[in-house]
C-alpha cells in the first residue's frame, strides 16, 4: 500500500514540483533516495532535480490499519494543519528551521514537506559522552542555547492569553505516576519527596502562566543542528494552546534521562540543560515550577516503559531497573536544594 501511495506522490511532484519551488528552472527528475520504516508510518526522502539545483522533501506515509483513530487520512490531515499553522507562525516571527507543506496528500494518508537539514542534537550529546577526548563542549552548549532560543521564539510567535496552570490536575497526575513507580520498585521516600516538593511549588503558583502552541515532541532527538542554527520538524502532536513550559520541561527531562546510560553523566547533561534554560530565558520565578514539570515527564517516561510487549520480558525488566535507579537519583538531586 505504501508503495502505491509513494508512486502517486512522485507522479504528482513531477507536475506540481515547480509550483512549490518557483525559484528554480525546469524540473528534470524526481527521485526517491531513502526510506525509514516506523511503527505507525514510513518516511521517504525524495529529491527534486532541477536544471541547476535540487531540493529535498520528506514524505510521511501513515500505515493503514496501524495508526490509532481517526485513521491514516485523519492523522495526515491533522499533521498537515499543524504544519501550516507552524509555518505561518515561523514566517511571522522570521523563524527558520520550520518545514513548509508541499502539496495536499491527506487523502492518501500522507504528508509531504520540505526537508530540514541538520544533525540531531541527541547525536551530538551521545558523541560527546562516548568520545570525551574529542567532544566539542562549546558546540554542545551553543546548540543547546540555540534550541532554547528557537523554542522561546516559537512560543512567542504562537502566544495566547495566559492561562491557569491546572495545579490540581498536575498533582493528581503525579500522584498516579508515583503510585505506579512504587509498584515498579521506586522507594516510597523518593515518591514522597517528589510529591512534597510538587505540592509546595504548585501551592505557590497563583498567577496565570504563559500559554502558546506546544510541540509535545521537543526533545534532543527531534532538534536538528545545522550551521545557520537549529530546526525542528516533528509537528504531528502539536497543540495550538497549552502551557508553554511543558515543551521546556519535556526537553530538559529528555536530556536528563540520557543519564540512564552509564557513559552519559552529569558533566554532559548539566551544561546542556543550563545552556537551554539560558537560551529559552527561564525566569528565576519559573525555575521551581519547571523542575516539577520536568519530574512529571520523567515519571511518565518511567511509566511508559511498562508498555513494552510482554514477550520482551528481559528488556522490560532491564528498562524498569535502570529507570527506577535513575528516577531515584533524579529525585534525590532535585530535592537536595530544598532540604
Amino acid at each position: 500500500m505504501s508503495d502505491s501511495v509513494l508512486a502517486q506522490i512522485v507522479d504528482s511532484l513531477r507536475t506540481s514540483g515547480p509550483r512549490y519551488f518557483p525559484e528554480h528552472s525546469e524540473l528534470r527528475a524526481v527521485r526517491v533516495v531513502g526510506h525509514t520504516p516506523k511503527p505507525d508510518c514510513y518516511t521517504y526522502e525524495i529529491v527534486l532535480d532541477f536544471e541547476r539545483d535540487s531540493e529535498r522533501v520528506n514524505a510521511k506515509v501513515y500505515r493503514a490499519g496501524k495508526s490509532a483513530s481517526p485513521g491514516s487520512q485523519g492523522l495526515a490531515r491533522s499533521e498537515a494543519e499543524n504544519l501550516k499553522f507552524a509555518y505561518q507562525a515561523s514566517v511571522k516571527e522570521k523563524l527558520s528551521g520550520v518545514p513548509r507543506l508541499v502539496g495536499d496528500f491527506a487523502e492518501l494518508g500522507a504528508v509531504v514537506s520540505t526537508k530540514i537539514n541538520g544533525l540531531p542534537l541527541q547525536s551530538i550529546i551521545m558523541k560527546a559522552a562516548l568520545l570525551p577526548g574529542s567532544a566539542d563542549h562549546r558546540l554542545l552548549k551553543t546548540a543547546a542555547s540555540q534550541a532554547g532560543d528557537w523554542l522561546q521564539r516559537f512560543h512567542k510567535a504562537t502566544s495566547a492569553t495566559p492561562t491557569g496552570l491546572g495545579s490540581c490536575e498536575i498533582l493528581t497526575h503525579m500522584e498516579k505516576l508515583c503510585l505506579k513507580a512504587q509498584e515498579d520498585g521506586l522507594p516510597t521516600e523518593s515518591t514522597e519527596a517528589i510529591l512534597s516538593n510538587a505540592r509546595m511549588t504548585l501551592s505557590q503558583q497563583k498567577k496565570p502562566v504563559r500559554a502558546s502552541a506546544v510541540l509535545n515532541d521537543f526533545v534532543p532527538l527531534n532538534v536538528l543542528v545545522a550551521q545557520p542554527g537549529v530546526g525542528f520538524s516533528a509537528f504531528a502532536n502539536l497543540q495550538q494552546q497549552a502551557s508553554s513550559l511543558h515543551d521546556a520541561a519535556m526537553f530538559l527531562a529528555a536530556v536528563e534521562a540520557l543519564e540512564k546510560y552509564s557513559f552519559c553523566d552529569r558533566s554532559i547533561t548539566t551544561p546542556v540543560q543550563e545552556a537551554f534554560v539560558q537560551g529559552y530565558g527561564i525566569s528565576e520565578q519559573d525555575k521551581p515550577l519547571l523542575a516539577v514539570l520536568k519530574m512529571r515527564v520523567l515519571l511518565q517516561m518511567f511509566a511508559q516503559g511498562r508498555a513494552i510487549q510482554e514477550t520482551a520480558v528481559r528488556k522490560k525488566v532491564m528498562w524498569a531497573h535502570v529507570m527506577k535507579r535513575f528516577i531515584q537519583q533524579a529525585a534525590e538531586r532535585s530535592m537536595a536544594p530544598a532540604a
